[in-house]
């Protein structure tokens, strides 16, 4: 497997660890795998892709869009988190 598909793989576990400790709401274990993230991303060229086989760029994209499913699943569970902290905030 290259280097991108690894790296890939790895963008999509942490997806999933996210969103189950969002479903569980874990909401430290979740900015910790957040943090991760952002980290591998950051640390990842803009050619990432640019230079796979076919059969490769085909993975990858699949790895992106199961990675961006997993994003928009937490979204709403981190917004209703953030809905009730404002209630809380409110009647401080």
């Amino acid at each position: 497997m290259s280097s991108s598909l690894s790296a890939l793989e790895h963008l999509l576990a942490l997806a999933e660890a996210m969103l189950s400790a969002a479903e569980n709401s874990d909401w430290d274990l979740l900015a910790r795998y957040e943090a991760d993230r952002r980290a591998l991303t950051d640390s990842l060229p803009n050619n990432l892709t640019s230079q796979l086989a076919p059969a490769a760029a085909v993975r990858a994209r699949t790895l992106i869009e199961n990675c961006q499913r997993c994003d928009a699943r937490i979204r709403p569970l981190v917004e209703a988190r953030l809905n009730e902290l404002r209630v809380v905030l409110r009647e401080v």
